[in-house]
């Protein structure tokens, strides 16, 4: 081989350097578009960042919604950004926030086959879906976009609520590009920040329009106190019928009582939050005014025989004392105020209870009611605002006299309910006196009231199988007391899931009666007795269930009905009670 000349050797190094040039050259351009694709990156999530912080920020759904969709355009360099929501209606997209969006009052349809094929609609794949170009079958395609991006905005229902989407239109298409691999990741996290953001909101905006926030705390702590209550009262119900502890009557009467009061306490708590949420309503049904004055005098004859104070009852002008109304309701006020009127009076002092028929038509009655006592009586000052809640005299009226504040503010609301206005007149140290007029509808069939009125015998429930279903084993035992003198068979599970496996082994028929608890570990009463409804055997529509729980509202009671039970008992609960029920309801049966 002919050895190179000096220009070869030239031009060969000369060849090399350019190689070597080309080759750093095309890494440097490597290096700046990695570089490129970072900042861009950077820049993404910086932005992120920003509308986070606006979104978390906003006043309202409205504000957050049209933030969500302005990121979308600025953070992701598309043309249009727009936040749908699912309608009631289920084949429906509204727009509820909007950039750029020609007509933001659009609502688009789609179909089954579209949903389909997408399953955006699925909690459990929440993803990230692109259509590009848009098919025709889409429901994007009416509203005349080219390209789309766009994930679900999932609930904490864990169910889909919107969409979250960006887009290029048919018209601006050739000035923008849809770069669905860069803008993928990014435009997930971001939607994952949103969907948390709006799930806040939509929380906060449900809690708000469904009360007070202190109405659900004082809800869930008087659900956490009735709880240990039930079993109080349930075993001391239990030890009063043992004959063994005959020498410990007193003590028994004596817890029996406290937890009666702590008990009432609780239930104002909760008629409180039953006010201030609007949900506070009246029974209706046949009632003697003779007895409920006699109980009233009969509770209370023992602490005012402490304080040697003269305590009558009084009934004027009455023609009949059978009435249909709300008589624990009634019973609740005049409690109240006696209790009251025999805190507040001193030694030695007098209170009357006084009735009176004020007039009277064929269909209602006007009764007044008054509690007047001797006792320290109401400054002016105080007057003014005693129906308010929470509101004492002073801070020393609590801690000599004890109280919450909140039973007059309770008495006022339910007097106002019943259609009257509670009153009163008073002066210091010259006593008080509470006052309130209210309508009731005569009774005229009360025959058959007075036959309810007596001690309801032992039902006989005998052939009958039972399955408690609590997570706490004393309440467990408790209605197993209960239920014994009846001759029924009971058995017991500690949770929502056991009892629908005990259901599922059993032979068909062998149950008749559940009583659910609904706060339980592993799965709850409600999602059980759902599940026990949908099995595939005879008999699951027809074993009786019943909500046996703390939750004491009305709307818990609903909530237990339309998830297929058949009625719903709050603890802690009356032994008549619980008997009278599960008669009642096996004879609808």
């Amino acid at each position: 081989m002919p050895e190179l000349n000096e220009k070869e050797i030239l031009e060969e190094k000369i060849a090399k350097l350019q190689a070597r040039v080309s080759r750093s050259e095309l890494v440097e351009q490597k290096m700046r578009d990695i570089q490129h694709k970072l900042d861009t990156q950077v820049d993404m999530f910086t932005k992120i960042h920003v509308y986070t912080q606006q979104a978390f920020h906003a006043s309202d759904s409205d504000t957050l919604n049209n933030i969500i969709a302005e990121g979308v355009v600025d953070i992701f360099q598309l043309e249009i950004g727009a936040v749908f929501q699912l309608n009631p209606t289920g084949n429906e997209l509204s727009i509820i926030g909007s950039c750029n969006v020609d007509n933001p009052e659009a609502i688009v349809t789609f179909s089954k086959t579209w949903i389909q094929k997408q399953d955006f609609l699925n909690a459990e794949k929440h993803k990230i879906i692109s259509e590009s170009p848009v098919p025709v079958d889409s429901p994007w395609a009416e509203l005349k976009f080219a390209h789309v991006i766009y994930v679900p905005i999932i609930n904490n229902d864990l169910k889909c609520e919107a969409i979250i989407l960006g887009g290029i239109s048919v018209s601006g298409e050739k000035f923008y590009d849809m770069h669905f691999k860069e803008v993928s990741s990014p435009f997930m996290v971001y939607c994952q920040q949103m969907n948390g953001i709006y799930n806040n909101v939509s929380a906060l905006k449900k809690a708000y329009e469904a009360g007070k926030a202190k109405t659900d705390f004082l809800a869930n702590i008087s659900h956490e106190i009735r709880t240990p209550l039930n079993a109080i009262i349930g075993m001391t119900q239990i030890s009063k019928k043992n004959s063994k502890l005959g020498g410990f009557s007193k003590e028994i009467k004596q817890i029996e009582m406290s937890s009666k009061h702590l008990l009432s306490l609780i239930n104002d708590i909760l008629d409180v939050s039953k006010i201030e949420e609007g949900k506070l309503s009246l029974a209706n049904e046949p009632f003697n005014l003779e007895t409920v004055m006699e109980n009233l005098l009969e509770g209370f004859k023992q602490a005012a025989e402490n304080k040697q104070q003269n305590l009558t009852v009084k009934c004027k002008e009455l023609h009949s004392c059978h009435f249909i109304g709300d008589s624990m309701r009634l019973s609740q006020v005049l409690i109240n105020l006696l209790s009251n009127a025999i805190k507040f009076t001193p030694d030695h002092g007098k209170i009357d209870i006084t009735v009176e028929e004020l007039e009277r038509d064929s269909e209602k009655a006007l009764l007044k009611f008054s509690v007047v006592d001797t006792g320290m009586g109401l400054s002016p000052e105080f007057m003014l605002k005693i129906f308010s809640p929470f509101e004492q005299a002073d801070s020393s009226i609590s801690r000599k006299f004890g109280g919450t504040g909140l039973g007059l503010a309770i008495c006022w609301r339910l007097v106002e309910l019943m259609g009257g206005k509670l009153q009163v007149e008073s002066q210091m140290n010259s006593g008080a006196n509470f006052y309130f007029s209210v309508r009731f509808q005569i009774n005229k069939n009360f025959a058959a009231q007075k036959s309810a009125e007596q001690p309801p015998a032992i039902p006989n429930f005998s052939g009958k199988a039972a399955l408690i279903v609590d997570d706490i084993e004393i309440n467990r035992e408790i209605i197993f007391s209960m239920l014994s003198p009846t001759g029924i068979f009971i058995e017991s599970a500690q949770n929502g899931e056991e009892a629908l496996n005990r259901v599922k082994e059993s032979a068909e028929g062998y149950y008749d009666l559940i009583l659910m608890d609904i706060q339980m570990p592993v799965m709850d009463g409600y999602t059980s007795t759902q599940l026990i409804r949908s099995l595939d055997r005879p008999d699951a529509k027809d074993i009786t269930i019943l909500a046996l729980t703390a939750n004491a509202f009305k709307e818990d009671a609903e909530h237990a009905l339309s998830a297929g039970m058949d009625g719903h008992l709050s603890k802690p609960v009356d032994e008549d009670t619980l008997l009278k029920t599960i008669a009642s309801a096996f004879q609808k049966k």
